[in-house]
């Protein structure tokens, strides 16, 4: 979990002023920030924002899929829609420009893991993309126009968690 990445406000009651928040010091601060933080949710998303010809080409993300939600579900519609992932996207893709080609692949290091990917953009784009979509990995690769795109990564079987990464080109990734 990325501690830099929670952000959360304690409001505290009237009765404690200023003053005696700093004389119960900055130990005790910390350790109320962090309790704060060890009991925030692992739904942490990452967020990227991509202009045409970004460097490093590709650009890599990370996180754990799976969930317990169909992702027919959260797309809004069964057309090649499987597997299940959390109700919060784990990315959201900024792109500031029109994509000519933007390439989206999801890979796993272990064999095992059975990957599908949503990806849910401006008006109203819905793609779903699993493995029969042509190689061992979920993967789009189309025209993209400007705006902001969220993606979940899921699992073909329910709440299996699994590490990926996914991986973002203007050229087709093998």
């Amino acid at each position: 979990m990325d501690i830099n990445k929670i952000s959360c406000q304690v409001k505290l009651p009237e009765v404690i002023s200023q003053t005696s928040l700093f004389k119960l010091g900055w130990g005790t601060f910390v350790s109320i920030s962090m309790s704060l933080a060890i009991a925030a949710p692992s739904f942490a998303q990452s967020a990227i924002s991509l202009g045409r010809n970004f460097r490093s080409d590709p650009a890599t993300l990370s996180g754990n899929g799976g969930g317990s939600i169909s992702i027919a579900r959260i797309a809004g519609i069964a057309d090649n829609c499987r597997g299940f992932a959390n109700t919060t996207p784990n990315h959201t893709i900024t792109l500031t420009e029109t994509f000519p080609l933007m390439d989206i692949l999801v890979y796993t290091s272990n064999i095992n893991d059975d990957p599908t990917m949503l990806v849910k953009g401006p008006n109203g784009i819905v793609i779903c993309a699993a493995d029969e979509s042509g190689g061992r990995y979920p993967q789009v690769s189309r025209r993209l126009p400007k705006g902001k795109y969220e993606v979940w990564v899921g699992s073909k079987t329910i709440n299996q968690s699994f590490p990926y990464t996914l991986s973002l080109s203007e050229i087709h990734q093998k």
